[in-house]
C-alpha cells in the first residue's frame, strides 16, 4: 500500500519541521511512512479514527477488521486486563501487522519513547510531541502489546531516538529480515528507513 500519496515526510531526506533532524534522526519520525514530523503522530489520512476499535495502525486505514484485526481500544488505554477477548490479537493480525509496524511500536499505534527520563509508552497522536511528552492529555499513556510488536534494537531509531549508541557506529545496522540497511551511499527504498 502505498502511504503520503508518494514519499513521506519522514523519508524524504528533508527537514520538514524544521527542527535541524532529518527523516529517521528526527524524535518524532515514527517510521519512514510517517508523514509528520512535528509529532509522533503518522500525518497519513484516516488512520485510526474509531474511538473503540483499532485495527493494523500503520497501514493507511482505519476501519477494525478489514485487515483481519480488531483489538479494543480500552485495551491500548489500559482500561481492560489484557486477558480480555477483546485483547487478543488473532495470529493473521500479526502477520499482516508486524512487517507495517516501525521499530519501539506496537501494530495498534502505542509506542515507547525514549526520553532523557527513560522511556515513555505514548498512543501516537498529533498532540504528542517531544516538548510536551511529560502531558499525559496531549500523550496519552498506552499499555503496548506483547503480542504484536516491534522492539526497538539498540542499533534502530525509534521514537524519541535520534542518535545511535557509539558501538553502533563501526557495524553494519542489523534490520528486520529481508530490510537492507542504507545510508548516503545506499539510499533506503521508497517508505522505509532502517
Amino acid at each position: 500500500m502505498e502511504l503520503c500519496g508518494g514519499v513521506c515526510a519522514c523519508n524524504n531526506g528533508i527537514d520538514d519541521d524544521g527542527d535541524g533532524d532529518v527523516d529517521g534522526f528526527d524524535a518524532e519520525c515514527t517510521g519512514a511512512g510517517d508523514d509528520d514530523e512535528g509529532s509522533f503522530a503518522t500525518g497519513i489520512p484516516g488512520d485510526n479514527r474509531d474511538p473503540k476499535w483499532q485495527d493494523c495502525f500503520f497501514d493507511g486505514n482505519s476501519g477494525a477488521g478489514d485487515d483481519s484485526c480488531r483489538y479494543h481500544t480500552d485495551c491500548l488505554l489500559g482500561d481492560l486486563e489484557m486477558t480480555e477477548q477483546d485483547c487478543t490479537v488473532t495470529q493473521s493480525c500479526i502477520d499482516f501487522c508486524v512487517a507495517r509496524t516501525p521499530n519501539g511500536c506496537d501494530c495498534f499505534g502505542c509506542c515507547t519513547v525514549e526520553t532523557s527520563g527513560g522511556p515513555v509508552n505514548v498512543y501516537i497522536v498529533d498532540t504528542c510531541d517531544l516538548d510536551n511528552i511529560g502531558d499525559e492529555n496531549a500523550c496519552p499513556r498506552c499499555e503496548p502489546t506483547d503480542q504484536c510488536q516491534n522492539d526497538c534494537g539498540e542499533c534502530e531509531l525509534c521514537p524519541g531516538k535520534d542518535e545511535l549508541p557509539e558501538s553502533c557506529e563501526d557495524d553494519t545496522p542489523e534490520c528486520d529480515e529481508g530490510r537492507d540497511p542504507c545510508d548516503e551511499q545506499t539510499p533506503c527504498s521508497d517508505n522505509y528507513f532502517c
